[in-house]
Parts: structure tokens; sequence; C-alpha cells
């Protein structure tokens, strides 16, 4: 048994999940979505648990197995047309506030190096998407690429938690279809990977206020305008010239310039007043516009090719390795995804309803949410072990002691299930409800009475 550190509280485990996902929270949660109206049978506290740590670890995969996880833990029965008719919009309103609560509380630690740096900024807000696989006959409500059926997951988190957004949408839907830039980007700065690379949409945040940083697209050829700063290696003269002219040849650690970008102006874009800003659209369908951004790059040295990124936050505020840095960011967000599928069975959602499919898609998205909070947890706890908590060998950990964590999360609520709960449960669940059903032996044997 590895060592732990001294005087360690026992309940430390369930304890955190406890305080990520507060009763309280979770309650005004729902009541704030309309999920529920009043306190009812089902409780959200209890529902979340059972959907997180039942259905999202692959123990429960059915409906009808979820309801009877639920009856279980909570002492309560339900009628089956009761429990099912709880996935609604408001489930899935509910589960998606959930989502984005518990990633901005996994991802806050993000943050933490670079917190004295982006003070000013309001916030740092992650963008990044996934598709998810559905069986071909939602083809029509969520159509994919080649005549697919496809969800396309987009997350936007604010890491100091000012910021959520989840949101779904058909599978063939370009991710630029799911930002809307607006007055709530001012004074942020938005991450971007390559699938959200438009200038103009950089350009209409600058509008809005905001700030942004993206990885540079392949190919992108922006003119030079100047060096910002000039770093050891070979001093190319670099202003006038078309960046992928002169990057073959650049022998720098660290490229931070001024370029000039042209695109065509295809939407409607931002401008000031005096009132504030308002939107219009200009002239002409073709019209283009130029704008001037900041492009840094970091050397690769194992590779020798460069990092390219760009921004229109100042070098007075953030250097080029900054930049870099704070592209890092966005990983927290980026393993939610890469596990996602691979590891919580999102392509064996059992329901052709899209809005139980939706909701299906947050709670195995929850999960791994929830099992990378505890991950983080032991490896603070074991610091000088915490590279060999590797992910395969935690997420099977994490499915084999699900269903136990959930009895400990719950008992911290007072929910704890006796022996007097478990033989109701077996007497109520083990009869089959069709009354009239004719049984293979029921011609040839009966049951016997207990004798004592």
């Amino acid at each position: 048994m590895a060592p732990l550190p001294g005087n360690l509280d026992p309940h430390i485990l369930e304890k955190t999940l406890y305080k990520m996902f507060t009763p309280e929270w979770l309650r005004d949660t729902a009541k704030k979505v309309k999920y529920v109206q009043r306190q009812r049978k089902v409780d959200p506290f209890i529902l979340f648990w059972v959907l997180v740590l039942g259905f999202g670890a692959g123990v429960q995969r059915t409906l009808a197995s979820l309801r009877r996880a639920y009856e279980k833990e909570s002492s309560e029965e339900l009628v089956a047309s009761a429990f099912y008719n709880r996935f609604t919009e408001g489930l899935y309103k509910f589960l998606k506030e959930c989502l984005a609560h518990g990633v901005a509380d996994l991802a806050r630690g993000a943050s933490l190096t670079l917190s004295e740096k982006l003070q000013g900024f309001k916030d740092l807000v992650v963008f990044d998407g996934s598709i998810v696989k559905l069986h071909d006959m939602l083809a029509e409500k969520f159509p994919g690429s080649r005549h697919k059926a496809e969800l396309k997951i987009r997350l936007a988190i604010g890491l100091t938690g000012n910021t959520k957004s989840v949101a779904i949408f058909p599978g063939k839907t370009s991710e630029l279809k799911t930002i809307r830039i607006g007055s709530w980007v001012e004074n942020n700065i938005l991450l971007f990977d390559l699938g959200f690379f438009k200038y103009e949409m950089f350009s209409r945040i600058r509008k809005w206020g905001g700030h942004f940083v993206s990885r540079v697209k392949t190919g992108a050829n922006p003119t030079i305008v100047s060096v910002l700063k000039t770093y050891k290696g070979n001093a190319i003269d670099l202003a006038g010239k078309k960046l992928q002219d002169i990057l073959p040849r650049l022998k720098r650690e660290v490229i931070d310039i001024l370029v000039e970008v042209e695109f065509k102006a295809s939407a409607s874009r931002a401008k000031k007043s005096d009132g504030g800003f308002e939107i219009y659209r200009p002239k002409g369908a073709a019209s283009k516009i130029k704008e001037t951004f900041r492009l840094v790059g970091v050397l690769d040295k194992e590779t020798g090719e460069y990092h390219l990124f760009i921004t229109d936050i100042l070098p007075e505020q953030l250097s080029p390795e900054d930049v870099a840095l704070l592209y890092r960011a966005r990983w927290s967000i980026e393993m939610v995804f890469k596990e996602l599928k691979r590891l919580y069975k999102l392509d064996e959602i059992p329901s052709n309803k899209p809005v139980v499919i939706k909701s299906l898609v947050m709670v195995s998205m929850l999960t791994l949410v929830v099992s990378h909070r505890i991950l983080n947890l032991m490896r603070s706890l074991m610091p000088e072990k915490s590279e060999r908590f590797t992910p395969l060998r935690w997420a099977e950990l994490f499915y084999t002691s699900a269903t136990d964590l959930l009895k400990l999360v719950l008992a911290l609520e007072g929910i704890e299930l006796d022996a007097f709960t478990m033989l109701m449960f077996y007497a109520g669940e083990g009869i089959d409800p069709n009354v009239n059903r004719e049984r293979l032996l029921s011609p040839w044997v009966k049951a016997a009475a207990i004798t004592r």
C-alpha cells in the first residue's frame, strides 16, 4: 500500500466531490433552469450523482437500470413513466450548467501560474469542440458528414469561473457558427484552436473590446509590417515580406512581429460610437478589410519548426514565451474531449430521443470531469509519484470503484442504504409488472412458502 500524508482525512475523496457539487448548488441550479419547480420524489442531488457515477461510469447503461439505481439509493419507489419523463430539456439545461461548473473547477488550476501576468483581464476563456457519433437512424435530427448521425459539442469555459457555455449542434455545423461574438467578450482573453481560425472573427473580438490567442493556420501568409522586438538569431530584414517566404530561412529562437491581414467582410461587423457598440454591414458583399495583428513564434528545437500564434495582446503584457505558455491552458478542455469517447462509451447511448441523447452526452462528460478531479487530488496527495497515475490505469480503476464512491458521496448528505431498504427494493423491482404474461414454468411449478 502506497504511503499517504499523515493526519489525512479519510473522507477526503467524497468531501472533495461534495464541495465540487454541493447539494445546495445542485438543487438551486435545478430550480434556476426550471428543471424542478418544487421538491418531489426525484431529488436533483441524488439524480445527479446516480447519473454521473452510474451511467457515466458505464455501470448502468439503460434508463431502466438507472431508474432502479435511483430507487435503491434514494429509498423512493418510482413509476417507470415518471422517471423517464424526467429526461426533458430542463434536465439537459441542468446538466449543461453542471458540466460548465465542473470543468471550470477542474481547469481553475491551469491559470494559477499566469495569474499575476493576467491581472487586468477579466477572464481567460477556452474554446474547443468535438464530434460524437450516433446511431444512423438519427441522421435527420443530427446530420453529420457523409450522411452520418453526429453531434458537435462546443465548450467555452472561463478559467476563473466567470464564463461558462456548453452547446450541442448537428455534426456538420462549422466551429465558427457555434460562437456568437458580442459584448460578453470585453476584456476577456479567448483561446482558440485551428478549427476556429478566421481573421474576421478576430477582428470582431477586438471591436467588442476583447482579446484572443489562436494557433496560426498552416499556409497562412500575412504581410509582415514590422518587428516588435529583435531576438538572438539570423538578422533577416522582415518588413514588407510575406510570412511563408521568410519562415524557412529564419533561425531566431523567437519571432515577435506585427502582420497585416486582409479578409472579406461577409458578415456583420461591430464599430464604436458615442453610445457604445453598434452593428453595421459594410457596403458590397465582397468588401475587404485590412487589420494588423501581432504574430509570435517560438522555435521547437527538436523539430526545427515554429509554434506560431496570432493575438492582439501587446508585448508589454505578454512575451512570446508567455503567449505560448498561455495557450497550454487549453489542456484542461482538450483532456476532457480526448478521453470522452474512448473511455465513456458515448457511441452506446440507449435511446433514439434527441433530448435523452443530449442529456446523456452531458452525463458522460461530467463523469470524466469528476474522474479527473479525483485523479488530480490523488496526484496532489502523492506528488513524488504523480506521473505514475497514468490516464488508462486511472480510468479502469475509476470504472470499477464508481458505485462505491457514489455511496460515500450520498452518505455525506445522510443518504445511506440500509437492510430494510434493500429488502423493499428487491420486493418491488423483482416482480414482473406484466400481471397477465404467461411464464414458461407456470404450469409445472409453484413457489413454496418459507418455513421458519
